[in-house]
């Protein structure tokens, strides 16, 4: 028997039905009514009655992968590359540096993963510009793509990121605006929670869940909620002094404050294909008073923000540019589709403009749904479903193409950035801690 697994049996043995009970448990004191409400969002269809031929559509399926490794001098050597497939044509961008970062490991692998994201939307908007007509698949959450912090990079040469990164954001969704073409994110088992929090807020104003409290003084205690946890639960103290009956609010609190994905309320409450009503996203309250202070006092924004960074005048000048453009972020529609009842729901987003709306991203405070007609992005989404081993066809084989070894990674890049800087490295001058 292997080391330590009779330990690990003993704790089967105390916790099989907790483990059990927590992984398919539905929320406490209000699953009663969230199910329910799950089902008056949910349109059930069959996704196969959108299915076409896939030489019907024109795809570019975009993906990326990594490989990094801390050195015994504290530098950080990395490699990122991004390729986009359309039929025979290819394109590809590939960023490699060698660099100093500060911070813990967790927020280094981060910034390297943001690169990621920033070569996927760079390579489509070249796309595009070169010509690209049809449709846009990118592997991934868009919503996510556009709703990180604007901060210095913890790169010491590459401080600038975030500004190059939205920079290449709005081009991108300019671009897709002006020629008409449609950008599709598509994930399987996302953590997002923006279904959720809706049919929370539509729970919250019935009196079994209120109690005596107000309609919009519910409200506002799960808006706080969202945004500062330890000032909601100080307030449901007060609420309980202020009323007799606070109904079930503070077990909404305790939902809300639980990092419980979207995508298992669906599979725990629903029993036939279909997807959700699409909602329109905004950002959240954090990035929304960080725009807000950008919009009072920009340069004040970048000295807080950009410390090293903001003493160069032309620094100064370009990012302004760059954020003055935030405010044409568009608003994401987002939506869960369940194409097979075996399998996980998608998440899927796209640009709110690319079905008709032209609302804006800051605009956007809880999600709001809409009727606006999702019938292209359906039929590209029904089309590209390969059942329960491959999620989208198209994104599938530009994964299989982009997927980065590391064995490839250290025979091949990180041996020939040994050979260029002139050390020799073998396993053990390696750090024991490695990124990924």
């Amino acid at each position: 028997m292997p080391r330590f697994y009779d330990m690990f049996q003993e704790r089967i043995k105390e916790k099989h039905d907790v483990w059990r009970n927590r992984y398919h448990e539905s929320p406490k004191g209000i699953g009663s009514l969230i199910k329910p409400e799950i089902r008056k969002w949910w349109i059930p269809v069959s996704i196969k009655t959108y299915e076409r031929k896939p030489s019907d559509f024109n795809v570019l399926a975009i993906d990326s992968s990594y490989q990094m490794e801390r050195l015994t001098n504290g530098g950080l050597f990395y490699v990122v590359r991004a390729l986009g497939l359309n039929g025979k044509n290819e394109y590809r961008e590939l960023e490699a540096d060698f660099d100093y970062a500060e911070g813990p490991a967790h927020e280094v692998t981060s910034i390297v993963q943001r690169k990621m994201e920033y070569l996927e939307i760079k390579l489509a908007a070249e796309a595009i510009s070169n010509g690209f007509e049809g449709v846009v698949l990118i592997d991934g959450s868009l919503y996510g793509r556009i709703s990180h912090l604007i901060i210095e990079s913890p790169l010491s040469n590459d401080r600038d990121f975030f500004i190059r990164y939205y920079q290449e954001v709005t081009k991108l969704f300019k671009l897709a605006r002006g020629n008409n073409v449609l950008v599709i994110g598509i994930s399987k088992e996302s953590g997002s929670r923006f279904f959720r929090d809706f049919l929370i807020k539509q729970i919250v104003t019935l009196p079994e869940v209120r109690g005596d409290v107000p309609e919009e003084e519910a409200k506002r205690l799960i808006s706080t909620a969202l945004d500062r946890k330890g000032e909601a639960f100080g307030h449901v103290k007060q609420l309980k002094l202020k009323y007799s009956n606070i109904g079930l609010l503070e077990d909404v609190l305790k939902e809300l404050t639980t990092p419980r994905p979207d995508y298992q309320l669906i599979e725990t409450s629903i029993t036939e294909p279909g997807y959700t009503i699409p909602l329109l996203l905004g950002p959240s309250s954090r990035w929304l008073r960080r725009i807000r202070q950008i919009e009072m006092n920009p340069e004040g924004y970048l000295e807080s923000h950009f410390p090293v960074l903001s003493n160069n005048e032309d620094f100064v000048t370009y990012a302004k540019a760059v954020l003055n453009r935030l405010k044409e972020l568009p608003a994401i529609v987002s939506f869960h589709i369940l194409p097979d009842r075996r399998d996980s729901p998608l998440r899927i987003d796209v640009p709110a403009f690319c079905i008709g709306l032209s609302t804006k991203f800051q605009d956007v405070g809880w999600p709001e749904p809409t009727d606006e007609d999702i019938s292209r992005v359906l039929s590209i989404v029904a089309t590209g479903y390969g059942g329960l081993d491959y999620h989208n066809i198209w994104l599938w084989k530009v994964d299989r193409e982009v997927k980065f070894h590391r064995r490839e990674f250290d025979d091949m890049y990180l041996s020939k950035f040994k050979e260029l800087v002139g050390v020799s490295l073998n396993a053990r001058d390696y750090r024991r801690v490695r990124f990924v």
